[in-house]
Formats: C-alpha cells, structure tokens, sequence
C-alpha cells in the first residue's frame, strides 16, 4: 500500500519540500562523486553478459588501498550503529596496518569501534595551522605536503615555507589534541589520500594515555645521553613527536641493503651492532700468480669491473703469490718483471669478480649512526637484540646546537676505515695467509722424517673455524 500523501500544503511549502528533496539528491551524488576513486574498488560479480565477463577477468586491477570496501563501508558509519561482528571485522583489519602495530591489543580493539574512514582529493587541506584541533588522523594512502606559515619582520610579510611530505602510516595531529593548543602546521594532500580518522573526544578516551606514555619514554632516553644535554624541554618534548623506538632481533639488518629508512638517524639504546662492508675485487692469474684489483664503481656488471679496472694505476694491484709456485726469492709484496708483459687481453679472459663481506667496526649501547657519514657499500646488522631510537635526520641538523651532530659525522669518518684502507687490511692478511703457508711448508720441507698427516686429520669443526685455504698444501 502506497503512502498517504501530506494534504493541505501550501504552494510555499510544497516548493520548500520539493527544493529539500532536490538538495538531498545532489548532496548524495557529489558524496558517490567525491568517493569515486574507492568506491571504483568494488567487487566485479560476472553477469550474463560474456563480453563483460571476459572484459573483467582479463582488466587488471590496481590494488588502491590496505582496507577493502566492506571495511571502508563500515568504517564511514556512526560508531553507533556497528555491529559486534563488525567491531570484531575491524579489530583483524586496523591490527594488521602497520601504523597502529605499536598499540597493544586491547587499545586496537577499542580503536576498532571509534576510527572513521575519511577519503579527501588532491589539493586539499586536512589541517590549518592555527586552527583548532578537533581530530587525529591516519594516513593510509597519498602523499599530504606540510607547510608552516611565518612572519619575516625584514619583509613585513607572511612567509609559506614546506617542511616536508607526510607518507602512507604516518599519524598527525595528535600534538594539538594532547597540549590543547592550535595546529602548528599546514598539511595539504598532493594526491587522492586516503586516512583513518579518530575524533577528539573519542581519541582522549582510547590513545591519550597511551600516545603519552611513548613520549615520556623517548624523553627518558633522552635524558641518559649527553647529545641531547643541552636541548631544552620544549625541543625534547618536540623529538619525541617525531622520534620513535624500534627493536631488532640477533642478525636482522638494521639499515641497508634497501632496509631500514634513511633518512632517520640510529641511537643504540640496548645491544649491539656492526658495520659490515662488501668488497668487490678483481681476480684474475698471471703466470700464477693472484693479483687482486679493487673496483670502485657501484654496478656489479662485467664491463663496468673491466673499465674501471683499466683506470686504476698499476700500483694499486695486489699480487698474491701462492706457495707452491713462489720461487724463494720472491716476497709477497712485489710483482715479477715478466707479469707487466703478458698483454692486457689475456688478463681479462682469465679475471673473475668476487665479492668479500668484511666486518668493519662494533657499534655498542650509546653509539649513533647514519648522521650523514659515509655509507656507501655498508649495512648495520643486529648482533643481539637491539633496541634503536630512531630520530629524522633534518631535525637533527635544525637542532645542530654546539655543531654537535657534524662533530659526531666528523669522528665517524675519521675513526670507521675507509674502503681503500679495508682493502688494504685485507690485502695484509691474505699476504700473512701466503707467508705462513709458505713458512709452515718450508719448515716441514727441512725435516728428515716424513710427515704423513693430510688434512683430513684434522677434526672438521676446526676447518670450519679457520680459513680453508691454509689446509691446501697439507
């Protein structure tokens, strides 16, 4: 049965009700419009129609986001009309994103029936400077710009200058929430953004103790190491926004190797950790002789070893002279006059590239690194369990007080060894290697009962340990 329709309207309100039921219309369209870009991720259901069909199962889809559309559906509804089931839904989904995995579960399980799914386009502002607060925000995915706005008194005019980007998992807007005070920045999406949102009232209920607690933690950090005793409280309390804490398990990479994030700056809070370079070496025989080239370039490619190979002076190849072949007279460290006349061809037939991992330097509890020190072919790893502060670099370089940290990117070059001199130390070594198979051999040459040992007498755990090369002769 069809609903009675309202009698004994006037003409004004029935030109009201129709402009009402207008604007409802157009509100909906531009909501569908302004939420196209995820809406767009619905699940194709194959129809009757096989052309379609086939258009679908062959249309290659661009995964947008980390929470499906079911879940970007429940979270836009009031947190009072979800469901359990749905709460439950969202508590599996919001723990596995990678910005709440600091939380513990029962603060997730509460984020779970608070946090609003927002969509915002490009070129549009999520927060104002000097705006007051009303929301915390997660951003999913986008890319959002932050500018400060200040007033040059040279000028007498206000100056808009960019701090940076903020990225997928980064969380803003929690410092004007905490403090009560206005925003202290401008952030504007560059791109379609996608953000998890939790209101003010619902964020000093579920994360203010616990966003609280992590910045009374970094500030105790702080406060043990003699970088920071000069900062005063206002710059302390405004690191440990931006700082965070990450911990590392025995041999995992801490930075390198494309781990790790690069523009942070490392304080060892716990453990250890060391500095581990790769050495690419040029190999190859002449008149049996090994003769080892560094190569400086960053490819791994043949052609580029060659080429940089043919650049490098002659004074900068190591020759190793294996023992059974060395005549007596010969020393580790020089080269044999017939070795410069072999041609140059032939030495690259017989070259060979090979990479060598040589542990550089120790890093203990109190040590800070990737200041802006060199770091080229290196990666930090893990000796034991490690637990880092992690602090942006350009934070530190605007808060260069008594130019501590070009101090500190100062003594890391001067004390870590450079690549020439690692190759060198090794080069040392390998000569030792040659001398003492060389003099062990001699000594046992000069014997007059025979020696029927092999290597094979020697227990396996021990080759193991040592080098085994120096068995070979044996």
């Amino acid at each position: 049965m069809a609903p009675k329709r309202p009698i004994g309207l006037s003409p004004e309100e029935k030109i009201a009700r129709q402009n009402r039921a207008r604007r409802r219309f157009k509100a909906f369209v531009r909501l569908v419009m302004a939420n196209l870009f995820w809406l767009g991720d619905l699940d194709d259901t194959l129809g009757e129609n096989v052309m379609l069909n086939i258009q679908k199962l062959t249309r290659k889809k661009i995964k947008k986001s980390t929470l499906t559309t079911k879940e970007k559906i429940i979270l836009s509804k009031p947190k009072e009309e979800r469901s359990e089931e749905e709460k439950h839904l969202l508590n599996r989904a919001i723990g596995g994103l990678k910005c709440f995995r600091r939380y513990p579960p029962n603060v997730k399980s509460q984020l779970a029936a608070v946090t609003y799914f927002v969509y915002i386009g490009p070129d549009r502002v999520i927060v104002k400077q000097d705006h007051a607060p009303s929301a915390m925000y997660f951003l999913l995915a986008g890319e959002g710009l932050v500018t400060v706005k200040t007033y040059d008194k040279g000028l007498n005019e206000w100056i808009t200058e960019e701090h940076g980007t903020v990225g997928p998992g980064t969380m803003f807007g929690e410092v004007a929430l905490i403090h009560g005070i206005a925003r202290t920045a401008t952030i504007t999406t560059t791109m379609p953004c996608e953000l998890l949102m939790i209101k003010k009232e619902d964020f000093d209920i579920v994360l203010k103790e616990t966003v609280w607690k992590a910045w009374e933690e970094i500030t105790k950090i702080m406060n043990r190491y003699s970088y920071f005793k000069n900062w005063d409280a206002v710059t302390k309390r405004e690191c440990s926004i931006i700082a965070r804490t990450k911990t590392y398990k025995a041999d995992e990479v801490v930075l390198g190797d494309g781990v790790g994030l690069p523009t942070y700056s490392y304080l060892i809070t716990k453990g250890s950790c060391s500095i581990i370079e790769h050495l690419q070496v040029l190999v190859h025989y002449v008149h049996g002789l090994k003769r080892y080239r560094l190569v400086t370039c960053d490819s791994n490619t043949r052609a580029c070893s060659i080429s940089q190979r043919r650049k490098l002076p002659k004074s900068k190849v190591a020759t190793i002279l294996p023992p059974s072949t060395a005549p007596k007279h010969s020393t580790a460290d020089s080269t044999n006059s017939n070795t410069s006349s072999i041609s140059r061809d032939a030495c690259m037939e017989e070259s060979q590239m090979e990479t060598h991992f040589i542990k550089v330097c120790e890093l203990t509890e109190g040590a800070i690194f990737n200041v802006g020190e060199l770091f080229e072919r290196r990666r930090v790893v893990a000796d034991t369990n490690t637990h880092c502060l992690l602090i942006p670099r350009y934070w530190l370089i605007k808060m260069n007080k008594d130019n501590i940290w070009s101090k500190v990117q100062q003594f890391l070059n001067k004390n870590i060894p450079s690549t020439r001199k690692i190759f060198d130390e090794w080069i040392k070594e390998k000569k030792f290697m040659a001398f003492r198979k060389k003099l062990v051999r001699d000594i046992l040459a000069a014997k007059s009962v025979s020696n029927t040992n092999c290597i094979h007498n020697v227990p396996y755990s021990i080759r193991l340990k040592e080098n085994p090369d120096a068995y070979l002769n044996y």
